[in-house]
């Protein structure tokens, strides 16, 4: 069992354990449970299905390569670059680092690629940031945080030169 869904099955516990010490009605938790449950597990399914298509048509030495070890400081621009043009919600983002992962991206790569899908990416920008607060807000905020997934990337770069805490479940 990972050490999140442990952290997470303990919390719950605790909660629940909570709310019957408080004797409140868990009618509206368990149908909001559901609601999300219900919600939630068929978009994983199907991000899990598009992550394994993207696993077979892009090579895996391909995404080592670019994001792997060995292309050392080149694969933060590379990741960056992906984490922009990724056009989705986390659930297929996360599915995608996944696969990733599994491939042979390094550690800083996924970090990079991650903080750039947070901080940039392109279908919150043209659904929502453009036509809301308009092309001089999103040039101003592109390039005051256009530096951080580069150096997120260093900083896991230099990370892993002490420590190799943070490696992916999947690689090992």
């Amino acid at each position: 069992m990972s050490p999140g869904l442990l952290v997470l099955s303990v919390l719950l516990v605790l909660l629940a354990a909570l709310a019957v010490q408080q004797r409140q009605d868990t009618g509206p938790v368990v149908q909001r449970f559901v609601e999300q449950f219900a919600m939630l597990v068929p978009r994983m399914l199907v991000a899990l299905i598009a992550a394994g298509f993207i696993a077979k048509l892009i090579p895996k030495e391909a995404i080592a390569g670019l994001l792997g070890e060995d292309a050392g400081l080149l694969a933060l621009p590379v990741a960056v670059a992906a984490g922009l043009i990724v056009p989705a919600g986390p659930v297929i983002a996360f599915a995608i680092a996944a696969v990733f992962a599994k491939s042979g991206a390094s550690v800083p790569a996924l970090v990079a690629f991650v903080t750039s899908w947070s901080i940039f990416a392109a279908h919150r920008i043209f659904i929502y940031e453009v036509p809301l607060l308009g092309t001089s807000f999103l040039r101003m905020r592109l390039l005051s945080a256009m530096a951080v997934p580069f150096m997120a990337g260093v900083l896991a770069m230099l990370a892993g030169m002490i420590t190799t805490f943070g490696q992916p479940l999947l690689t090992h």
